[in-house]
This record gives C-alpha cells, sequence and structure tokens, in this order.
C-alpha cells in the first residue's frame, strides 16, 4: 500500500517513522499527483479521498471526500480494498470490536419466586460461540432456598444487534442438584447484554425453570468478563 500526502517528502518520512507505519509514504508538495488523482480545491488544499490503483497503473476505485467529516471509514476502506482488489480483508463492522465472537464468563446474581416462596439466587456461566448465532458451555448455580447448589449446562440462540456489541439471547438450561433437595432442574433464559468494552458486559437475565416439581421464576443482573477465542 502507498499512501501520499500533500506534505513535504521530508515531512512524510517523519511522519511514517513517528507512527511506524508499515507502508511508502510519499510527499506531494507541488500537489501533482492531487490534482491528477483526486483534485484540489480552490484554496490550494488537497480534496480528502482515497484512489486504488493496481500493480498494472490501472485506477479501480476512487472516493472523494467533500469535507473533512465525510471521509472513508476504516470498515469502509477495506471494503473498497476486498471489492477492487479481489481480497478478503479482516471483519469490521463500524470499527468496533468483535463482542458476538469472544467467550463469556458470566457471574450473575438475583432473586425471584421458588416452589417455597422467595429466594435468592446466582449463577456461573462460561458461553463459547458456535458460529455466529449458537452459545454453549457449563453452568453452575445456587437457591438460597431450594437447591444449594446445581450443576450443568446452557445452549442458547444468539440474535445479535448494535454492531454485534449487544444480543438477545434465548436459550435452554439443563443441571443437576447433588445436595438435598437432589433433583433435576430443567428451563429456559432469555438474557440482553451489552458490551462496553472488548473484555467486558453487563447482562439482564430472566429465567423460568422446573425443579423439584414446581416451578420458578427469577431474575439477575450481572456481569461478564470476555476473552478472545483461541480458533
Amino acid at each position: 500500500m502507498l499512501a501520499i500526502s500533500g506534505d513535504s517528502a521530508e515531512d512524510s518520512r517523519t511522519f511514517a517513522e513517528r507512527y511506524q507505519l508499515p507502508f511508502p509514504l510519499l510527499g506531494d508538495a507541488d500537489l501533482a499527483v492531487s490534482r491528477a488523482l483526486t483534485g484540489v480545491t480552490s484554496d490550494g488544499n488537497t480534496l480528502p479521498g482515497i484512489v486504488i490503483v493496481r500493480g498494472d497503473r490501472r485506477i479501480v476505485e476512487r472516493r472523494l471526500a467533500t469535507a473533512k467529516d465525510d471521509r472513508v471509514s476504516t470498515a469502509g476502506l477495506v471494503e473498497a480494498l476486498d471489492r477492487a482488489l479481489g481480497t478478503h480483508g479482516p471483519a469490521i463492522a463500524d470499527d468496533q470490536f468483535g463482542a458476538i465472537d469472544r467467550i463469556q464468563i458470566r457471574l450473575d446474581a438475583g432473586g425471584g419466586h421458588a416452589p417455597g416462596g422467595p429466594t435468592g439466587v446466582a449463577s456461573l456461566t462460561a458461553l463459547a460461540p458456535l458460529g455466529r448465532f449458537v452459545v454453549v458451555g457449563p453452568r453452575a448455580s445456587f437457591d438460597l432456598r431450594d437447591a444449594p447448589v446445581a450443576l450443568g449446562g446452557e445452549l442458547a440462540l444468539r440474535l445479535p444487534f448494535a454492531n454485534d456489541i449487544a444480543a438477545l439471547e434465548l436459550g435452554g438450561i439443563a443441571e443437576y442438584a447433588p445436595i438435598a433437595p437432589r433433583g433435576a432442574i430443567v428451563g429456559g433464559t432469555a438474557v440482553l447484554w451489552f458490551a462496553w468494552s472488548p473484555e467486558w458486559s453487563l447482562e439482564l437475565t430472566l429465567e423460568v425453570d422446573r425443579e423439584v416439581g414446581a416451578s420458578r421464576v427469577t431474575g439477575a443482573f450481572g456481569v461478564a468478563r470476555m476473552f478472545e477465542t483461541p480458533w
């Protein structure tokens, strides 16, 4: 890749060294290249734009902006390069991070109504994405009234939105409580989560399940630590 600046060659080299750019940056002090490829404003400034020239010197993409705040985004540049050169660059969604592709370790706490009355609940869940729309993983939960500890897993359908930094998950859980009252726990969950950084997210959970022969309805608030997948 070659970038052309309206500054002198010396200024361009200084800029490239300062930011350790991995591609050549050439100065265009007399604006000759700018006039030929993008254009120059009436007051002598280079029009902001992106021009992609193939190795055979053919111009395959030209995008010009009318103002400084109308420049091509990083996602738009990658898309233009892929389209013009037949390549496949990194997936970028409005310069956001890929929260949807990360493993989440969630800690949730809340309360609701259990077979014996009001109760408090907590859970620790590790979910890994299987593709874009499915997550699965182990889970341990705690019920203050009826199940001191239960171990099992969760499988959920994930519906991402907001540039893949948020999602609605509709899933099912299956657990077993080894301590009295012993028994299987099955149910469903609805989770709405939002990532405020590449490493952390918040979630709201509604859970309806069947334990020890009766229904339980609970709600919880949680926080998750997110990790990049090794695959």
